[in-house]
């Protein structure tokens, strides 16, 4: 089952501990470096986010900018437009054939 515990004073048992201890310290020196390098992760994932932001407000506003153009646009295309007269209306009409309707 177990096996029975080597004498502390032995070289076996020195040479257990002092490995243990290298994989101990190795496991450590790991999850720091792991533990670094996310930290180094979220730090550039949170620089990105901000640039990331900022283009979305300076995007926003262009759109923003450029609605309002339009809109203005549409708005003196629609001021200038006027609606053609009805149909046997009052106004004078060109002649067929290209002849005055003044009698000369």
């Amino acid at each position: 089952m177990k096996k029975p515990h080597a004498d502390k004073d032995s070289d076996e048992y020195r040479q257990r501990r002092e490995r243990n201890n290298l994989a101990v310290k190795k496991s450590r020196m790991r999850s720091k470096q792991k533990a670094m390098d996310t930290q180094q992760r979220v730090n550039e994932l949170k620089e990105e986010n901000e640039r990331l932001e900022a283009k979305i407000k300076l995007l926003s506003k262009e759109l923003s900018v450029l609605k309002d153009l339009f809109l203005e646009h549409a708005h003196n295309l629609a001021d200038n437009v006027h609606p053609p007269p009805p149909p046997g209306g009052d106004g004078p009409s060109p002649a067929p054939n290209g002849t005055s309707t003044n009698g000369q």
